[in-house]
């Protein structure tokens, strides 16, 4: 049987099914995080979504945990992406300063581009399984130990002199997680020069 036999056609239904079933995760999504998971009630997910609560059962027999869940691993997968993505530029020979502005940068996009759900991770981690959390702290890890081999690079290179590149590069992201934290929680939209300011004050700390 050949590979084209093999795959199933999507139906006009099938896809209508997933544009319903996407709307259920957007709305849910969007009142997750602004009212919370245990202030949403699926009487108004479904007012929000215009829809019968049957419809929304049949989409998710699991209600409202089973919705969250789905809302946070569709955000995970979207992260691995963007994380993969934003690491590629560290094999390239690029300067270091514009290196560290570049992963600053990055990773503060990374996290505004999706507040709601680092407002509802936040919240409400308590609700989250074992395996949902090792995930996530594997994601969080994977940009660190990749710049953290960057500058271990670099290092033997002699542009960056001899540390803990991982207690270094925690540093770093700690500062540039403080602009991420102001800036998501309280509205403080700290000036781009601040990055700045703190890479060139890393770049003067590492050079070799």
């Amino acid at each position: 049987m050949s590979q084209v036999t093999q795959m199933k056609k999507k139906t006009s239904r099938d896809i209508q099914a997933a544009e319903r079933k996407q709307q259920i995760l957007d709305v849910a999504k969007r009142l997750f995080a602004e009212n919370g998971y245990h202030a949403t009630s699926m009487r108004e997910l479904n007012k929000g979504l215009g829809m019968g609560e049957a419809l929304t059962y049949h989409h998710f027999p699991g209600g409202k945990l089973e919705i969250l869940n789905a809302v946070l691993q569709a955000a995970q997968e979207k992260r691995i992406k963007s994380i993969m993505g934003s690491m590629e530029f560290l094999g390239e020979d690029m300067p270091l300063r514009k290196s560290l502005l570049t992963f600053a940068h990055r990773l503060t996009e990374q996290f505004m581009d999706d507040k709601e759900y680092f407002q509802i991770l936040f919240r409400e981690k308590n609700l989250l399984n074992n395996e949902q959390l090792s995930l996530i702290n594997e994601l969080t890890l994977q940009p660190l130990e990749a710049m953290a081999n960057f500058l271990a690079d670099r290092a033997a290179l002699g542009e960056v002199r001899a540390m803990d590149f991982p207690i270094a590069v925690s540093q770093f992201t700690s500062q540039i997680a403080v602009i991420i934290f102001r800036k998501m929680f309280f509205d403080v939209d700290t000036d781009s020069q601040w990055l700045e300011r703190i890479v060139d004050h890393y770049v003067s700390l590492w050079s070799g």
